[in-house]
Order: C-alpha cells, then structure tokens, then sequence
C-alpha cells in the first residue's frame, strides 16, 4: 500500500502575501499610540494647571492664623455688598459698600479686589478701590471674558482685616 500526501501550493511557495504586513501592523499601531501621547501630553501642558494659590506651603503654615482672623472677622460684624455695572467694552464699574455691625459705613479704608477665574490664571487682576462717599468704594475693572469671576474684596481699616469672596456672573 502506498501513501501519497498532497502539499497545498501556497505552503511551498512561502508566507502569504497578507503575512508580510504583520511587523507593519506593529508600527502602525505604535505610530497611533505616539500620536495619542504627543496630543494628551501637548494637551496637559497648554491647559489649567491646577493650582490654585502659588503660595500652598506658606498658606498651610499660616492656616492658624487665617482661622483666628476669620474669627475676629465674624465678631466685628462687618459686612460688605458688591456690585458689578455699567459693562462696556468689557469693562465695568465695581462697586462695594462697606458697612460695620450698626449698618454704620466703615470710612478710609485701604480697600482693594481681586479678580479671578477658576479655569484661566492669566486672567487674574488685582485692582485698587477709591472711597467715593463715605463707606462706599468703587474703581474700574477689565473683564476680558465674559462668564463667571470669583471677586474677593480685602479691606484694612481701624487696625484689623476684612475679606470676604463672591462669586459674579458677566454677561455681554
């Protein structure tokens, strides 16, 4: 009895045609996977870095003294009102009246704002107050976009502080 064995053509020929562009399929999915990370890490690097003070270290060493300050705020009583008019060309008149615990107006203070947005640090500005009449404070500010600022209104008068943080939306 004899065996005869049949061998297929393309097996003596050699690999297929489609096997050769299997260590192409390796670079192609590397080249994909490089063009991913040069994107994200291009993309890390031009956005919001995260940070919210520039001064974290000394800010957590002083947090004692904030607190006590704070705490000598509240018992003052001193209250403030804020208000953001007349935008034009993105500018717009800021305006605080400052009162003490009687709804007394608090007079010559050194009063300044400063302005900020939660997802743009280049935008940050910190802008100086005029007293107009007695108790109330007002200056000029540039809003160069339009959306929400966190404003924060820090006075010093008759020997002690006062902050305080509120949040405005500008709208064209």
């Amino acid at each position: 009895m004899t065996t005869q064995t049949t061998t297929s053509p393309s097996s003596v020929a050699g690999p297929r045609k489609s096997d050769r562009l299997i260590p192409w399929y390796f670079v192609g999915g590397f080249a994909i996977m490089l063009i991913a990370n040069i994107s994200l890490i291009t993309f890390s690097m031009t956005s919001w870095n995260g940070l919210v003070t520039k001064h974290a270290f000394e800010e957590g060493n002083n947090y004692n003294a904030a607190m006590s300050g704070a705490q000598r705020q509240a018992e003052l009583g001193w209250r403030s009102k804020l208000s953001v008019e007349g935008l034009i060309n993105q500018s717009a008149t800021v305006t605080v009246l400052f009162r003490d615990r009687d709804s007394q107006p608090i007079s010559g203070a050194k009063m300044e704002i400063v302005l900020r947005r939660s997802d743009r640090d280049d935008l940050d500005q910190t802008v100086r107050m005029a007293e107009i009449a007695p108790g109330e404070y007002r200056a000029s500010a540039a809003f160069p976009v339009y959306g929400r600022w966190e404003i924060r209104t820090i006075a010093h008068a008759l020997g002690d502080d006062y902050q305080t943080v509120e949040t405005v939306v500008v709208k064209p």
